[in-house]
C-alpha cells in the first residue's frame, strides 16, 4: 500500500519520465548528422593568364546516416573556387573568333538525380568571349600580298601556293592575293577568371539508412560558340572544393516552377 508521499513520488517519477521522453523526441527531430568531404587542391591564374592547379577529381563522394522520423532532408551544398579562361585571336586570314566554357555541377543520391531540388543540375560558371574586327582592311602594312598573276577561280592560284587565292569580288577576271605574312597584323583577347561559388539543393530521403552523395562537375559550354579554329582556346580549372550535407527531421519542402 501506498503512503500519500509514496503516490506523490510515484507521480512526480512519472512526470519527469513523460518530460524526457519529450524532449528526447524533441532533440530527435531537431537534431541532424553531417558529413563533407573536399579537397585543398587550388586553381592559380599564371603569368599572361593561363590556369594551373586545381583537382585532377571530377567529383565528391560523402555518406551520411540518417535517423528516424518524418520528412527527412538532406541539403546538400557543394562549394567550389573555379576558374575559366578563355582566349581569341584574329589575323588577316580569320577575322572573327569565340570561345565558350563553363563549369556545371550535378546531384544525385544513392546514384538517381530524382527528387533533387531545384534541379539536380546547377551552371556554376560560364563564360563566352568573341573577337572580330575590320581593322587589317585599314591598315596598309596588313593588307593582302597582291600578285600579277590573273586569274577567275581559286584554282588559278593554287601554283603559287596554298595561302592564294582569287580576288575578284565583282567576277570576271581578277588577280591572286595572298594574307600578309606580319606577324603583327593580329588582335587578340585573353580574359581569365577565379571565382567561389555555393548552391543548395535538397532531397527528401527515407530513414534509416546511409545514404551516398555525389557532387560531380563537367565542362560545358556550346561547341557552336568556339569558332576560329586554332585561333580560339578555352580551359578550365575547378579547386579547392567542399560538398557538405546536413539532415533535417520534420522539414516542409515547398517548391514550384514560377
Amino acid at each position: 500500500m501506498l503512503t500519500e508521499k509514496g503516490t506523490t513520488l510515484k507521480k512526480t517519477f512519472t512526470f519527469v519520465l513523460c518530460v524526457l521522453a519529450f524532449a528526447s523526441e524533441l532533440a530527435s527531430a531537431q537534431s541532424g548528422n553531417f558529413s563533407a568531404t573536399g579537397t585543398g587542391a587550388s586553381c592559380v591564374i599564371g603569368n599572361g593568364g593561363p590556369l594551373s592547379g586545381g583537382t585532377t577529381l571530377h567529383s565528391f563522394i560523402t555518406n551520411i546516416a540518417t535517423n528516424t522520423g518524418s520528412g527527412l532532408t538532406l541539403d546538400i551544398r557543394p562549394s567550389l573556387a573555379t576558374g575559366l579562361f578563355t582566349q581569341t585571336k584574329i589575323d588577316t586570314a580569320v577575322s572573327s573568333a569565340s570561345a565558350d566554357v563553363g563549369i556545371q555541377v550535378c546531384v544525385n543520391v544513392d546514384g538517381s538525380p530524382t527528387g533533387v531540388l531545384p534541379q539536380s543540375c546547377v551552371t556554376y560558371d560560364e563564360q563566352f568571349q568573341q573577337v572580330s574586327s575590320d581593322l587589317f582592311s585599314q591598315l596598309t602594312s596588313c593588307t593582302l600580298i597582291t600578285t600579277t598573276t590573273t586569274c577567275t577561280g581559286d584554282i588559278d592560284c593554287a601554283p603559287l601556293g596554298a595561302t592564294y587565292t582569287c580576288n575578284n569580288p565583282v567576277g570576271g577576271t581578277g588577280v591572286c592575293v595572298a594574307p600578309t605574312s606580319n606577324p603583327l597584323c593580329n588582335f587578340e583577347l585573353i580574359e581569365s577568371n577565379l571565382s567561389a561559388h555555393s548552391f543548395d539543393f535538397v532531397v527528401a530521403v527515407p530513414n534509416k539508412k546511409p545514404h551516398v552523395v555525389t557532387a560531380s562537375w563537367n565542362v560545358v559550354g556550346l561547341a557552336a560558340n568556339n569558332t576560329g579554329g586554332t585561333n580560339s582556346t578555352v580551359a578550365s580549372c575547378v579547386g579547392p572544393g567542399i560538398v557538405t550535407v546536413t539532415q533535417y527531421n520534420g522539414a516542409t519542402l515547398n517548391f514550384n516552377n514560377n
